[in-house]
C-alpha cells in the first residue's frame, strides 16, 4: 500500500476499497468533511468525487493533526473602534480518525514526497502530501501538510472545458507551487517531525511478501514499516501475531523517529 500510494497505483487503491467496502470508505470522508455527492462503486478509489480545494486541504489537515478535524474558519475575530471584540470564532476539533490511523497515513503520503509522484514538493523538511491529476488533464492538485501546516494547490480552468496540456499531472502542475508557497512559509519555522502516537510500533518486513524479517536477511529486500500494535503479520499465516511472538525483530517505534 505504501510503495501504491507513493507512485499512484490506481489498480492497489481500487482492491483496497473492494476489501473495505464502499459505504466505509464514503463514511470516512463524510466525517473529513467531504460533503460532495458520493458515487456507490469502485471508482470513488480514482477521485470521482467532485470536491473544492478547502474540503481536500481541511480534511488532510486532520491527518496533521492527530486524526482531529477543525472546522475552517475565515474571520478569527472582529473588533469595533475601540477595540472591543463583536465577534470571535474559535477552532472547533472534531476527532474523526484514531492518532494511531493518522499516523500510519501521513507515514505512507511523507513516500509520496520523498521519491515519489510529489518529489517537486519536497522542501526539505517532514512533510507528508498526495498529488492528483482529472482526465484528460484538465486541472491537477496536490494537497500536503507538516505538523504544522496544511496547504493545497489547484491548477486549472475554471470553466473545465481546456486542457492544462499533455504531461501536467499534479507532481509537475501544482507540486512546485505547493514546494514554494511552503518553503516561504515556514523559512523561518523549525522543522519537527511527525509525532509517532501510543499503539504505534515498527517491524522489519521483507518488501515482496510483507513477512517478519529472518536473522540475516538481505537490507536490499526489507524495510522497517510500521503498524499498529497487535497487527504485525505472522510470517507463518499471515494473521496478526503477538508481540512477544516476534520480539527479536521488533522495537517500539520511538526509538527509530
Amino acid at each position: 500500500m505504501r510503495e501504491a500510494l507513493a507512485y499512484s497505483r490506481n489498480i492497489v487503491t481500487i482492491k483496497l476499497v473492494e476489501s473495505l467496502g464502499v459505504d466505509k470508505v464514503i463514511a470516512l470522508a463524510r466525517n473529513l468533511g467531504i460533503q460532495g455527492a458520493m458515487p456507490r462503486n469502485f471508482t470513488i478509489a480514482l477521485g470521482s468525487t467532485s470536491v473544492t480545494p478547502l474540503e481536500l486541504t481541511s480534511a488532510f489537515a486532520a491527518f496533521a493533526n492527530s486524526g482531529t478535524k477543525m472546522k475552517p474558519i475565515s474571520i478569527k475575530y472582529i473588533t469595533d473602534a475601540k477595540g472591543g471584540v463583536l465577534e470571535s470564532n474559535q477552532p472547533e476539533g472534531t476527532p474523526v480518525l484514531s492518532q494511531a490511523g493518522a499516523f500510519l497515513i501521513t507515514s505512507m503520503m511523507e513516500d509520496v514526497i520523498r521519491h515519489g509522484t510529489g518529489m517537486r514538493a519536497n522542501i526539505g523538511r517532514p512533510a507528508a502530501g498526495k498529488t492528483g491529476t482529472s482526465n484528460e488533464y484538465k486541472d491537477a492538485w496536490f494537497v500536503g501538510y507538516t505538523p504544522d501546516l496544511a496547504a493545497g494547490v489547484w491548477v486549472g480552468f475554471d470553466d473545465m472545458r481546456r486542457s492544462l496540456g499533455s504531461g501536467e499531472v499534479g507532481g509537475r502542475a501544482a507540486a512546485p507551487v505547493w514546494q514554494r508557497f511552503m518553503r516561504s512559509v515556514l523559512r523561518s519555522e523549525t522543522a519537527p517531525d511527525f509525532m509517532v502516537p501510543q499503539g504505534i510500533v515498527q517491524a522489519r518486513i521483507y518488501t515482496l511478501t510483507g513477512s517478519p524479517v529472518e536473522f540475516f536477511a538481505s537490507d536490499s529486500s526489507t524495510i522497517n514499516e510500521y503498524f499498529k500494535e497487535g497487527t504485525v503479520p505472522d510470517g507463518d499465516s499471515g494473521r496478526p501475531s503477538l508481540l512477544r511472538q516476534i520480539s527479536p525483530f521488533l522495537v517500539r517505534a520511538e526509538n527509530f523517529r
